[in-house]
């Protein structure tokens, strides 16, 4: 299997991502949303599953990796647990995650295989569409004047969550194979300002992103994950 701790790191929010995104397809603000909420969900899932792929594991060990795993072992960043039957914090947790995966896609190298460079030209095509569809919430909220200043609560609430995505888990410092000539700091320090970019054009007013990541924490930590 192939060293890459930060990007099976980002398999895990992924995965995790994708389970809990799947709640709103029952819990939806509407129909439509329902409908969009499980096709996210499911391309979070098949990104996960083609990233570990990637990472030279089978079927088998990729089941094992996600099913038999213990807490202590996942990596998740804080910002994947997504508060339950919140909208709003979902739509920050959400848009903050997604701008995180297009700055990690844009530093990976991976293998010069066909098959794997397919896959991922159709994962750049899905995170896009995601990535216009949380910006499109952004732009609802602040077109609300009842609800724009909940949601500026909820994505500064997500922001402090989020100092750890481009950080290496705590017991695996690298290097990472698919990230060997990317710096962390620089992904996060890209992030910050994609992000703050984003939410200023749909009119929310950022907050100050962190720009030095930390390490990620063992899921065991994790309430939520535990």
């Amino acid at each position: 299997m192939i060293h890459a701790p930060l990007v099976l790191a980002w398999c895990d929010d992924l995965f995790l991502q994708g389970h809990q995104l799947a709640r709103w397809i029952t819990d939806y603000v509407d129909l439509e949303e329902s409908l969009a909420m499980g096709s996210i969900a499911q391309e979070h899932l098949a990104h996960a599953a083609a990233l570990l792929g990637a990472c030279e594991m089978s079927n088998l060990q990729r089941d094992a990796h996600v099913y038999e795993r213990p807490a202590s072992r996942w990596f998740p960043s804080e910002l994947s647990m997504l508060p339950r039957q919140d909208w709003p914090a979902t739509v920050a947790h959400a848009l903050l995650i997604n701008q995180g995966l297009l700055v990690l896609r844009g530093h990976m190298q991976l293998p010069d295989n066909p098959r794997v460079q397919q896959l991922a030209e159709i994962i750049r095509a899905e995170q896009d569409l995601h990535a216009r569809h949380w910006a499109r919430w952004a732009r609802v909220f602040a077109s609300d004047p009842g609800l724009s200043g909940e949601f500026t609560a909820r994505v500064a609430g997500a922001a402090a969550l989020a100092v750890d995505l481009f950080g290496f888990p705590v017991s695996d410092d690298g290097p990472d194979v698919f990230l060997a000539a990317a710096d962390p700091a620089d992904m996060q320090r890209q992030w910050a300002e994609a992000a703050t970019l984003v939410l200023e054009e749909a009119g929310i007013t950022a907050p100050a992103l962190p720009e030095v990541p930390k390490p990620r924490r063992p899921g065991g930590t994790s309430g939520p994950l535990a």
